[in-house]
Formats: structure tokens, sequence, C-alpha cells
């Protein structure tokens, strides 16, 4: 009996031109779509959210817009050596994804700032940027240079604020979370403090 009913359902469904909705998987319904045939108006439910919460992953948001970025890095970062010892060392920086969906990390622009053109650098001078866990970028700034990212150099995909990188995935503690630090040489016999700005690229991720 009741695939009788199921059947006449669908039956019914093709005789009047009413396709079965689908539903978006971001909560949108932007997917949700039927035909109309013979009628000259049509109903459409308008369902608002005003303040959308970016942290839930069942917020209405459309997949891949920014607005789901939600993010906390450092906004001040040193790094540094001694005369007696080249190694540059910095302490470690984290990048926390707080969004309900995950986050793609890149570096756009690491740029010098204007008074480093009055500093002699050491021609040995060579700074690297290590995210944990992945091969670093060698020579973001050299002497009196820094690099011009052409394009932005990916660093590292984080997953949602519950550990999740995809919403069938099982929950990876502290995956939400990136470490860097900044790493190299320099032959310093006097001291010099070059300055730059890092400009970091954040794109959610759909799901």
């Amino acid at each position: 009996m009741k695939r009788k009913v199921i059947a006449g359902l669908l039956l019914s469904s093709c005789v009047l031109g009413v396709a079965m909705p689908v539903f978006a998987q971001d909560g949108t319904e932007a997917d949700l779509q039927e035909d109309y045939s013979g009628q000259n108006s049509v109903e459409i439910e308008v369902n608002g959210t005003l303040g959308a919460d970016n942290t839930n992953p069942g917020a209405t948001i459309t997949e891949g817009d920014d607005n789901w970025i939600n993010v906390t890095v450092p906004t001040k970062t040193i790094f540094y050596n001694t005369a007696k010892d080249p190694v540059i060392k910095s302490p470690d920086y984290k990048i926390t994804n707080n969004s309900g969906r995950p986050v793609s990390v890149s570096l756009e622009r690491f740029e010098n700032d204007d008074t480093n053109t009055s500093l002699t650098l050491p021609s040995s001078y060579s700074l690297n940027l290590q995210v944990e866990g992945k091969q670093p970028i060698s020579n973001i700034a050299t002497s009196n240079t820094s690099t011009d990212f052409t394009t932005s150099t990916p660093l590292i995909d984080l997953a949602n604020k519950d550990g999740r990188m995809a919403l069938a995935d099982e929950v990876d503690a502290s995956s939400n979370v990136a470490t860097f630090k900044y790493t190299g040489t320099a032959n310093a016999t006097t001291q010099v403090q070059p300055k730059y700005t890092m400009t970091l690229k954040f794109d959610a991720v759909a799901w």
C-alpha cells in the first residue's frame, strides 16, 4: 500500500509539472527549485537571518562567502638574532580558526617598510617563514629586499572550530590551529632593525 501511495505522489508531480525539491547543503536553499506550468503567479517563501553566527556550522551563510571568515591572528610579530649567533629565531605564533567552516591560509604579501631603504643589512641575511608541519617559505626577505608574491602562496588549511575539514569528518582536536615562526640567518656585527608588513589571505572552504 505504501509503495502505491509513493508511486502516486511521484506520478502526480510529473503530471502537474512540479519537480521534487532539492535542498542545498549550506542551508541557504539556493538549489531549491520547482517548475510551474500554466500558472500566472507563484508564492515564494522568504526566510531572513539577521546577525548570522559564523561560528555555527549550520548558519545560513552561502558557501565560500567571506562572511564565514572568523580567525584570531597576532597583530605584531618579531624575529631576532645576536652578533654571536647568526641563527634567526622568533617566538611561536598561532592562527586560530573560529569559524563554522574550514579556511585556507595563504601568504599574500611580505612588504618592506620604507625605513628599510636607509638600512645596511648583512649580505648573508635571509629570512624564512615556517609553518609547523609544512615546508618553509624561503627567502621572504633578504638584504634590502622582500619577496614580491605575484600570486598568493598557500600555507595551510585549517579545520573549522570543531576540528572538522568536512561535515562528515571525525573531530581532530586542535586542527583548527596553525603555529608559525621565523627562521633564517644573518651575520650581523651591529644592530639593525628591519620592518615589514605581512599580509595573510583567508578563504572559506565549502563543504
